[in-house]
């Protein structure tokens, strides 16, 4: 047991030494990790927001808490997160504010290539509370589609024998 923590530490300490965090965040602690079927961490449950995640890591940064979400992919060639990740990662704020009661300054989206810092902004906040409404007003009317052009994601989904709305 000793033997699978030191190489749980040495992964954590290797995927954190090679992000581009912040300067104000050198002094990292992990939170909490999750790592699949070696340690599951709870999900964050935020009955206030009705939203549930589970971010991959929860780093103690100098003034507060910062969410970090792996991705299998390489970064965006323009610099920029793809929307979903972006909101996925607002998602992972607003969860850690309600739930942990800390202060958000950013979350890290690391990628197979690069890691990009993400300021949580009252502006990225409003934006996310926004589109939880849009969502759930869709679901209300029943009015859920999918909304994309993409065959690949379409052929992975665990949902194709059974969507009626699946990319052919």
């Amino acid at each position: 047991m000793l033997f699978l923590i030191s190489i749980i530490a040495a992964i954590l300490a290797w995927l954190l030494g090679r992000s581009r965090l912040p300067q104000s965040s050198l002094a990292l602690k992990i939170r909490f990790a999750n790592l699949g079927t070696v340690y599951q961490q709870p999900a964050l449950a935020s009955a206030r927001y009705g939203l549930i995640g589970r971010p991959d890591y929860l780093v103690r940064v100098e003034n507060g808490i910062a969410p970090v979400e792996l991705k299998s992919g390489k970064a965006p060639r323009s610099g920029r997160p793809y929307d979903g990740h972006l909101l996925q990662l607002a998602a992972y704020c607003l969860l850690v504010e309600d739930v942990c009661q800390a202060y958000v300054p950013f979350g890290v989206l690391e990628y197979e290539d690069r890691s990009i810092s993400v300021q949580y902004t009252s502006s990225l906040r409003e934006d996310l509370l926004k589109l939880l409404e849009e969502m759930r007003a869709a679901k209300r009317l029943g009015d859920l589609h999918i909304n994309h052009n993409s065959p690949g994601k379409c052929r992975s989904c665990g949902f194709r024998e059974v969507c009626g709305e699946g990319l052919r």
